[in-house]
């Protein structure tokens, strides 16, 4: 029977090894990226990847989460996930924009993986493409209901939820209850981000616009929902592959769980997650606010190994909670830790909480205007 709670591993029992297998994308996503060619892909060697592996199965670390960038864009992601099967990790998750898990789901299955995040903020075609500037919301779908279909285990959507998508989420709950009610191997939940600031495509003047357009509330995203029926709190800690930043409810009668994630209306709040994360750059952090990692591309296996212990064992510490007393889950420069070099200002959340109550102020004026001119 296939084990899925890494916390039963000996070691590092609650952490997850997250590794962004590439800054490439073959995407450009409104909402994350400007449009464009990406002209520099940072990426590490499959030997390298196997080193990191070997280094963090050392330590006691038994899940592993593959980002990007896309991870699937990579030639050798198949060995990546055989190799992490050989050295032994009971987990293998991967987020992926759906464009290729449906093609190469059952090798990837036989190799290793064990669980899948799919990115997907719309059903309406002409808004994915829009929001993706691309064409392939079939191969997303299709995606999704290969891994209910054939992993046993928790499929996740993952949804940036925008002020024009709200209208959906009744249509998302419908299908996962449907896709839950085959009596398939696996099940479908949904996890709903907030679109809030954090990556490069907001620090341009565009990007920036089309945030405070979109941007919804939690009172809106949780409204949205309860229109479909009573949300229910879930205890997080019962949730297969549980994120300790989320907010967990049951909707109505469906069956169907959300997940909900309002980190700026929320002040960014750190939620105690223990994750060793390797960017595709090589850097490597166990706190999103931590300042000046160390880059394990290029050390030799006992210097990662050594990296790995130190930064495990220094967020385990009374000293880790002392130096990151007043810690939030957000870097001033929006995507460093995932993408290459990031052009553009930085922008801290007080910047960003000042232009959404312009739009606000604006919107109001806005719409006390209209009902003056309505009125007469």
């Amino acid at each position: 029977m296939l084990v899925m709670d890494g916390r039963a591993a000996p070691g590092r029992r609650s952490w997850n090894l997250r590794i962004g297998l590439t800054s490439r994308c073959n995407i450009r996503c409104r909402y994350c990226l400007p449009d464009g060619r990406q002209d520099v892909v940072v990426q590490p060697t499959l030997a390298e990847l196997t080193a990191v592996l070997q280094a963090a199965h050392e330590v006691g670390i038994r899940r592993v989460h593959y980002t990007g960038g896309e991870p699937t864009v990579r030639r050798d992601f198949l060995a990546v996930l055989r190799a992490a099967q050989e050295i032994g990790f009971a987990q293998q998750i991967v987020t992926t924009n759906g464009y290729r898990l449906h093609r190469i789901i059952e090798e990837a299955i036989d190799s290793g993986l064990t669980r899948a995040i799919v990115s997907l903020d719309t059903l309406d075609e002409t808004q994915n493409k829009f929001l993706t500037r691309a064409k392939f919301l079939k191969d997303t779908i299709q995606s999704v209901e290969r891994a209910v279909a054939l992993l046993p285990t928790l499929t996740k959507i993952s949804s940036v939820t925008m002020r024009s998508t709200l209208k959906e989420l009744p249509k998302f709950v419908r299908w996962a209850a449907d896709l839950n009610s085959r009596g398939q191997a696996g099940r479908l939940a949904i996890k709903l981000n907030q679109f809030f600031p954090s990556n490069p495509a907001q620090l341009s003047g565009e990007g920036e616009e089309f945030w405070k357009t979109e941007f919804a509330s939690e009172e809106m995203i949780l409204e949205a929902l309860s229109s479909v029926g009573e949300l229910k709190p879930i205890e997080r800690t019962s949730v297969e592959g549980d994120n300790p930043s989320y907010n967990y409810y049951e909707i109505g009668d469906t069956g169907v769980m959300v997940a909900v994630l309002a980190m700026f209306s929320w002040g960014y709040p750190c939620g105690g997650c223990h994750k060793l994360r390797i960017s595709p750059q090589g850097l490597a952090t166990v706190c999103i606010g931590q300042q000046d990692p160390p880059v394990i591309w290029g050390m030799n296996y006992e210097e990662k190994l050594a990296t790995f212990k130190r930064l495990t064992d220094y967020r385990e510490s009374d000293q880790f909670e002392k130096d990151f007393r007043d810690r939030v889950h957000y870097r001033a420069q929006l995507g460093e830790l995932r993408f290459d070099s990031v052009v553009g200002p930085e922008k801290d959340i007080v910047e960003f909480r000042d232009i959404l109550a312009r739009h606000q102020e604006e919107r109001g004026r806005a719409a006390v205007a209209a009902d003056g001119v309505s009125e007469q």
